[in-house]
């Protein structure tokens, strides 16, 4: 049943994760007008595109999943921060926020040994 869990939460970051990177490879203009509200370049949005679409396939290498699921974690983290710094509305951020959800989730699932243990490490801080 977990096993379940941890594959259909993949599947859906990897729809969403690689539909906005593919949107911002090919240029989809409705993204870059909402990339140019955050004071974000095109040429940047290129290369969180290409970014976002490497780590999607990455989380499906096991022996990539690691780094690609917090290489992901930092560019939602990071998208988070830019909306808030950027000063649109809240709703804009939604998306990015779920995707954070997701991400923990994930994370959590596919090692939860490592997490348990840095967990124990900060109640000594």
């Amino acid at each position: 049943m977990q096993k379940k869990f941890f594959y259909t939460l993949l599947i859906l970051l990897s729809i969403q994760m690689s539909a906005v990177g593919i949107l911002k490879l090919i240029g989809f203009q409705p993204l870059y007008q909402q990339l140019t509200e955050l004071h974000i370049s095109k040429s940047f949005g290129l290369f969180i595109g290409f970014s976002e679409v490497v780590a999607v396939v990455g989380i499906w290498l096991k022996r990539t999943r690691g780094i690609a699921l917090l290489g992901l974690l930092f560019l939602v983290i990071s998208a988070i921060a830019v909306h808030f710094g950027a000063g649109v509305g809240l709703t804009k951020a939604i998306p990015a926020v779920v995707s954070l959800v997701i991400l923990c989730s994930l994370l959590y699932l596919n090692n939860k040994s490592s997490i348990q243990n840095i967990l124990r490490q900060t109640e000594h801080i």
